[in-house]
């Protein structure tokens, strides 16, 4: 066998070890863009956000090949690499969820001026509907968006049980489910809705009060939390700059990641025996 044969030989295996490795390579990017965009559509479409998901995946990955790329750079350390790497993979979904639960939060707050209105509303001859719709014009902010959308479902065909059912599912709160189930029971049972919903409006509003006492009450234990959860990783970080040939094993042998390894673990331990017990059910 001459050498040009060997040539040719290496060639083509070669070209098929890169193209499969590319093949292979594409269908992850693709799945993982398909799985991104379907993801992120679905939360945007929850938070009422119009934004355009291909945009954001193209963010994310710039972001994924550049951050990294970066940080080994500066810092020549593969530990800050793939803290980096795994950032950029939690982030979009820790802030999707942050968001999440800011709206529900902003929503039960408005909940029980809400129900008062709508109290008021029907007790003037308003029907159900008529009430919501007056809420939602006079109203602004998520609360008023739900009650929109539902609305909106219950023209376009929906039944009113369906659209309810449909709200309770979008925002996922307790306070919604006691005003869904009470109207819903109230329109299959009979029962004056306005007095149910006055009723409901005074003990949501009471149980909002003692929640902020409670919040006021186990601030300074979540903070202590916080700081002390954050304290070794602030002492490694300092003495990198005072001492960076004492703490270079830590990041380049085995022992120094089965070190930080027991760090994480231990940490995560704390943090969530502190969240258990600050954490208080009303």
């Amino acid at each position: 066998m001459g050498i040009n044969t060997l040539l040719i030989l290496l060639f083509v295996a070669l070209t098929i070890c890169l193209w499969t490795i590319l093949r292979f390579s594409l269908h992850g990017y693709g799945r993982y863009e398909a799985e991104f965009t379907e993801h992120a559509e679905d939360s945007f479409e929850q938070l009422f956000l119009f934004m355009d998901t291909r945009k954001v995946f193209l963010v994310n990955i710039a972001l994924l090949l550049v951050l990294p790329l970066f940080v080994w750079m500066v810092s020549g350390s593969l530990f800050y690499v793939a803290i980096i790497v795994a950032l950029i993979f939690l982030l979009p979904k820790f802030v999707v969820n942050l968001m999440k639960a800011r709206r529900t939060a902003l929503i039960n707050a408005a909940l029980p001026d809400v129900l008062a209105q709508l109290a008021g509303a029907m007790r003037a001859g308003s029907t159900f509907l008529n009430a919501v719709e007056t809420m939602v014009e006079e109203t602004s902010g998520p609360i008023s968006q739900e009650f929109s959308l539902m609305l909106r479902e219950q023209r376009m065909g929906r039944t009113l049980d369906e659209s309810l059912d449909n709200l309770a599912e979008r925002v996922a709160s307790e306070e919604m489910d006691l005003m869904i189930t009470a109207a819903q029971i109230s329109r299959e049972l009979g029962g004056n809705l306005s007095d149910i919903f006055q009723r409901l409006s005074v003990s949501l509003r009471r149980k909002q009060e003692m929640e902020g006492k409670i919040r006021a009450l186990t601030s300074q234990g979540k903070m202590q939390g916080w700081v002390v959860s954050a304290l070794p990783f602030l002492i490694i970080f300092a003495l990198m700059f005072l001492e960076p040939e004492i703490m270079r094993p830590i990041f380049s042998t085995l022992l120094g990641w089965g070190f930080l390894a027991v760090i994480v673990l231990l940490e995560l331990c704390g943090a969530l025996m502190i969240r258990k017990i600050v954490n208080i059910d009303v």
